[in-house]
């Protein structure tokens, strides 16, 4: 116990020092998050897809993308919360300043045709508004741009400060219609005078070159800013100070700021990589140092992955960080390291296409350009912002895939509460697999009920598989798996259904116990022509929980796809989240250690290579049958030992789905239906009852590598496992496990 302890607390203070790396990062000039902050002294959520600006000197301004208004402008420290940078389930980053230079009401930024600011966005108080539209940011130095369009009209905006005034410079495109815009909200009264307005606070606020400042109708707090129609650009600023007359900043040269700039991240970090020198074993892990020591304290907890070519990979990171490995097909002596792109929302997914960088935030898929060929990213362009964000600390956005039509994937939690049970308020885009045009135009929702699903994968005909997370509604980690054309489904989450009641559960190809996936990552299929020791096509399911990859096994029967799972002997350092195959046939595997993972360290990133001369004694085929299971070898197989039933041990169980978190382990051969009806309304993790399935022969088939087995009384269950203790004739043992579920007609 006291060694337990030990290690616990260890553990413990890894996972604290994590934190702490992580609020000391240099986040760079922008970040996009959700943000709380105060307004008119009360605490609020202040922007579900926020763009925090640093404006130097413990300034920031805080702009919402969504509804496109500025949401404050304020001084001071940032108040800690938000699960990625302090561990915490449900408090948000929010900015601590109860008095605000200045500061708006939640709501729509700009108005619309009729001149009101109400909301009339589908799901009231989310997604982006009906008349304008969030295009990215440009970076230049530390400069950052916005860009959006209002009515059709584009407009790219600057924030700067000079000494203790702010300026807001605007470059307004071809105008059909005036457009007004919210200046400031709060609780002083404001006094117009000319091209002015002062409050009764001391707050100044100027504009020029046309922009006019007006009072909302019946309100005196409320300011306004109105730009009159026309069709040659305009160039426009409004500058704001308190207690003294604001100075304009000189007006910025918007072409050339939106052209690349100035790099801020100009170092490489280089480091050495581990490879390995072991023998005797199919599979060899090499490691690919990571740049930890490095000058903006950036944590490396990265989520996301993809080549960019041979040589190179684009990796993202839970904080929002980018970087660019280079050497990869070198001798790894100078692995070179380059920070590219920061302050990204929660990044877990990455692809590259035709050579761009695409990033899966939580708020927005951003392609990373850069203008200047410098290394850095220049341009945060928006891909694709259609998916519903909301505060909640769980619904996580994960994986970023691609088919052979180009269409993109991706995966989006339930907003679990804190502690793991039920949710919050379910919006439409919850528990989803979502896919997106190749031009990023069209979204649409391919399968529903998810709970966490912490990764997916896109086979060569257009399969798609998620993993997911024992829950509420999910009785275990599974496997989920949907044909191509076979859209949209529904996989079990009752609260995140989105899809008529008479939509049948698409049940999975099969359920892992928790010492097997307690928390399941992506999938990865084995590309055509590689040398990997599986075959062209294979399935490989990551597990995040518990650091392992799997083989599976597909199989049809009853009617239905069923899967066996089978354990890769691989060695990570740290949990397995995402993996892609390299043009040489090696399998890089990425990983970090944030909650419910065994992992050893906070993170890794691997190379595994298969050593062709070595036996991989796994099962390559499973069948069912009505009598029994056959597992197929890849050599032949010693009789007496096949044929000996001590050689195995088989078990089965079944789960209970429904509301309460998880299931427990209840018996097929003895259903105990007053304990499978109580797991409906209580926990019942702790009801472990497995049956001893009795192997009634073992016979070998006449190609000497298939096992036929034969039990007494086959039946359907939701777990079941296979142990065996066996050797090939040439005295190779193969001992292991293969899980599966068996589904009834």
């Amino acid at each position: 116990m006291k060694k337990l302890c030990l290690l616990f607390t260890a553990s413990l203070g890894m996972i604290q020092s994590t934190y702490a790396q992580a609020t000391t990062m240099d986040l760079g000039p922008s970040w996009m998050n959700t943000f709380g902050d105060y307004f008119l002294g009360n605490k609020r959520v202040a922007a579900n897809k926020g763009l925090s600006i640093n404006l130097g000197d413990a300034w920031r301004a805080l702009y919402d993308t969504e509804t496109l208004r500025l949401v404050s402008v304020s001084k001071g420290e940032i108040e800690w919360g938000g699960t990625a940078w302090t561990g915490s389930h449900g408090s948000l980053v929010s900015f601590s300043s109860k008095d605000p230079l200045l500061s708006s009401a939640n709501g729509f930024g700009w108005a619309d045709g009729a001149g009101s600011f109400d909301d009339t966005r589908t799901l009231k108080g989310y997604g982006d508004m009906p008349h304008g539209k969030f295009s990215g940011h440009y970076r230049y130095g530390k400069e950052i741009i916005l860009d959006y369009t209002i009515h059709g009209t584009q407009v790219l905006e600057m924030l700067s400060k000079t000494a203790e005034s702010m300026t807001r410079s605007f470059q307004f495109g071809p105008r059909k219609q005036e457009l007004t815009f919210v200046v400031s909200d709060s609780a002083e009264s404001f006094v117009i005078n000319g091209e002015s307005a002062k409050s009764d606070k001391g707050l100044e606020i100027q504009v020029a070159d046309g922009i006019k400042l007006t009072l909302a109708r019946n309100s005196t707090s409320r300011l306004l800013a109105t730009v009159p129609k026309g069709d040659a650009v305009l160039l426009a600023q409004i500058a704001f100070a308190r207690g003294a007359k604001p100075a304009f900043s000189a007006k910025p040269n918007f072409t050339q700021l939106t052209s690349g700039g100035v790099g801020i991240w100009p170092e490489t970090i280089v480091t050495e990589g581990k490879v390995s020198a072991e023998v005797g074993k199919p599979y060899v892990t090499d490691t690919l140092t990571l740049p930890t020591n490095n000058p903006w304290s950036a944590n490396m907890r990265f989520g996301g992955f993809d080549f960019i070519n041979a040589d190179s990979a684009a990796l993202s990171s839970w904080n929002g960080d980018v970087w660019v490995v280079s050497g990869l097909a070198t001798d790894w002596k100078q692995l070179k390291w380059r920070r590219i792109a920061a302050g990204l929302f929660e990044t877990f997914g990455v692809k590259v296409v035709n050579g761009i960088i695409h990033v899966r935030g939580r708020d927005q898929i951003t392609q990373l350009i850069d203008l200047n060929a410098d290394g850095e990213t220049d341009h945060f362009k928006v891909f694709n912002r259609d998916v519903y964000v909301s505060p909640n600390f769980h619904e996580f956005a994960f994986d970023l895939e691609t088919d052979k039509a180009g269409n993109f994937y991706f995966t989006k939690g339930a907003p679990v509460k804190a502690g793991g049970r039920n949710f919050d308020e379910i919006h439409p885009h919850h528990g989803i697999v979502a896919k997106i045009s190749p031009d990023g135009k069209k979204f649409e929702v391919i399968a529903t009920g998810l709970r966490t699903p912490g990764g997916m994968g896109v086979g060569p005909n257009g399969e798609i598989t998620t993993g997911e997370n024992e829950g509420t509604w999910q009785p275990a980690c599974k496997l989920n798996f949907i044909r191509a054309n076979q859209t949209p489904v529904f996989f079990g989450t009752e609260p995140t259904r989105h899809l008529p009641a008479d939509v049948p559960f698409t049940e999975p190809m099969l359920y892992f116990p928790m010492d097997v996936d307690n928390s399941g990552g992506s999938q990865v299929w084995v590309p055509e022509g590689a040398e990997f020791g599986l075959k062209s096509g294979e399935l490989i399911h990551l597990s995040y929980g518990q650091s392992s990859l799997y083989r599976i096994l597909p199989t049809e029967y009853n009617g239905k796809l069923h899967g066996g799972a089978v354990k890769l002997p691989i060695r990570l350092e740290s949990s397995a989240m995402r993996a892609r195959f390299h043009p040489d046939s090696s399998l890089y595997v990425l990983g970090f250690r944030g909650w419910q993972t065994n992992a050893a360290s906070e993170a890794a990133f691997h190379r595994v290579r298969y050593i062709k001369d070595e036996v991989l004694g796994l099962p390559e085929k499973m069948v069912i049958s009505d009598q029994g299971i056959s597992i197929s070898f890849p050599s032949k197989l010693d009789a007496e030992l096949v044929e000996d039933i001590q050689s195995y041990n088989v078990q089965r169980w079944d789960y209970v789905r429904g509301p309460e978190y998880g299931s427990g382990e209840f018996s097929v051969d003895q259903p105990d239906l007053a304990a499978r009806k109580l797991a409906l309304h209580s926990g019942s993790k702790s009801h472990r009852k497995r049956d001893t399935v009795k192997v009634e022969s073992a016979k070998l088939s006449a190609d000497g590598k298939t096992v036929e087995l034969v039990f007494e009384g086959m039946k359907p269950c939701m777990g079941l496992k296979v142990s065996y203790d066996l050797e090939d004739t040439d005295g190779e043992i193969f001992k292991g496990d293969l899980h599966t579920t068996i589904y009834e007609k």
